[in-house]
Formats: structure tokens, sequence, C-alpha cells
């Protein structure tokens, strides 16, 4: 049974969701959570970023959080699709079409299959370890289920994507 008034009530929410998520010039604002999932997500580029400061041995800081350079070499490629995201939404253009504006499109999917790839890692290092407890491990297993849950629920995240993906 539809409510009277619904369709003012939506309209009215859409246009308090726009006021919210969108700057005095009008265009949309970068949610910060998501930077932080995207940092989270390429924490393997983080990872070998801070190593470079390292001036005697730049792989002691690498070889405390990855155990081989094949571990490391994933987390680079799982970090990549983060990496294009962020860089789609330094590029997209809201007054004019560019090729950030169609990766908003597919911004969603390829970070959840990103996750979804990281999951299988996760997975594959606690087998590894037989299982061994540690907080570093606990602390990704929690990060994972936060970036997951922000992508699935997140309002403003989703208002960013599709405020850039609509003006292609």
């Amino acid at each position: 049974m539809k409510k009277s008034g619904s369709a003012e009530i939506n309209a009215g929410q859409r246009f308090v969701e726009k006021a919210r998520y969108l700057d005095k010039e009008g265009r949309a604002s970068i949610p910060l959570s998501l930077l932080l999932v995207l940092l989270f997500q390429m924490r393997g580029y983080v990872a070998a970023i801070i190593s470079l400061t390292f001036a005697e041995d730049r792989t002691r800081l690498l070889k405390l959080f990855y155990t081989s350079s094949e571990q490391f070499g994933l987390m680079l490629l799982i970090g990549l699709p983060a990496l294009l995201v962020l860089l789609a939404t330094t590029f997209a253009g809201e007054d004019e079409r560019n090729w950030a504006n169609v990766l908003m499109r597919f911004a969603q999917f390829l970070l959840l299959l990103s996750l979804l790839v990281d999951a299988v890692l996760i997975f594959w290092l606690f087998i590894e370890q037989h299982g061994a407890f540690s907080f570093g491990r606990a602390a990704i297993v929690f990060g994972w289920f936060i970036c997951c849950w922000y992508l699935m629920n997140s309002r403003h995240w989703r208002f960013y994507r599709q405020h850039l993906a609509s003006r292609y």
C-alpha cells in the first residue's frame, strides 16, 4: 500500500541528499571514508612507498609485512583497482566527459572484486600460518569487513559515484 505523499518525500529526500553531498559550487565532494578504503586496499603501495625511506636496506620493512616477494606482488595487483579508482576520482570532470567518468560507472564492481581477491589472499595466509593469531591479521580482517560494509551501504559513496558517472 502506497502512502500518500511518498513521491513528495522521495523528491525531498533527493534534494536533501544533493544539498548534503555537494559543495558551494555544486560539485560533489569526495567522501573521506572512500579515501580511507582506497588507502586500505592500496596497503601494498603504501608499504612500498614507506620502504623507500629506509636508506640502508629497503627490503627490511617489506619483510615485516610480507613474507615473500610473491605475496608483495599479489598485494600490488590487488591494490591496482583501488589505484585506478583513486586516479578516476582525481581526474573525473563534472564539466566535461573523460575516461575517469566512464571508470566511475565500474568503480563499485572494481573495488568489490579487489576486496574479494583480497579475502582469498587473507584466507590463504591464515591457512599458511596454520591459523596463528596476531593483532595485525585481526586488524586486516576487521578493516576488510569495514571496507565491504562501507562500499555496500554508504549513501555518500553511492551519490558521488552516480553523480560522476552520470556526467558521461
